[in-house]
């Protein structure tokens, strides 16, 4: 298992951290009766990121979605179904993959997902 360096550590740290601020500010800016994710790409390309969210109960697919992700751009989707844990799978073009269990879909929520050259991290963004 590889290990984490400081500056990796460091650098999810502060990504994680603009994606709270990115998400709070999504989450009050967008409905408030359904949670919301956000993808960003932290890489200085484009990526074709997929998104695949699925209900943890009945597995039910919500999104099933690829998009071409900008440098440092994101793409964000809504109208998601709230209080019921979601199953988030994010996968690249170049071979990463992680699946996060979204357990906090309160309807002002957001998942903030932060995409680097080398991992893919989760964020519950809540508003203040």
């Amino acid at each position: 298992m590889p290990s984490i360096t400081r500056r990796r550590t460091i650098g999810l740290f502060t990504g994680c951290v603009a994606l709270t601020a990115i998400g709070g500010a999504v989450a009050h800016t967008t409905q408030k009766n359904a949670p919301h994710l956000i993808v960003n790409n932290q890489t200085k390309r484009e990526l074709d990121i997929t998104t695949v969210i699925r209900t943890v109960g009945d597995s039910e697919v919500l999104v099933d979605d690829t998009a071409s992700v900008p440098a440092n751009g994101d793409h964000g989707y809504t109208g998601l179904a709230s209080n019921e844990p979601l199953d988030v799978t994010i996968r690249t073009e170049t071979g990463l993959e992680n699946t996060y269990r979204w357990e906090e879909t309160d309807p002002e929520n957001a998942l903030s997902v932060g995409v680097s050259t080398d991992e893919i991290g989760f964020v519950v963004a809540t508003p203040p």
